[in-house]
């Protein structure tokens, strides 16, 4: 096994898969809002002003905090957290 193979097009995260995550995110609470889990769909239809909103939000966050560099920070944690866990995993 390699382990991951494309992994220099993730690091550091891009903005567009932090926003695409949250939206995922969002879609699975909202299975269960109710208490049961319902069939929703996740497209763009359904979930493409979810995505644009939080794609919006990380780009202002990145504006407004762009002297800390923390949103940078942030992008590349999800990458060294993964390469980590794939390195641990395969050694043994």
């Amino acid at each position: 096994d390699e382990g991951i193979i494309h992994h220099k097009y993730f690091n550091p995260m891009p903005i567009k898969v932090i926003a695409l995550v949250l939206t995922t995110i969002e879609c699975c609470i909202d299975k269960w809002l109710q208490g049961l889990k319902e069939d929703i769909k996740s497209t763009s239809a359904t979930y493409g002003t979810v995505y644009h909103g939080h794609f919006g939000l990380l780009q202002r966050f990145n504006e407004r905090t762009a002297s800390y560099k923390l949103l940078d920070k942030i992008c590349v944690n999800p990458h060294n957290t993964a390469r980590c866990v794939e390195q641990c995993s395969f050694s043994k």
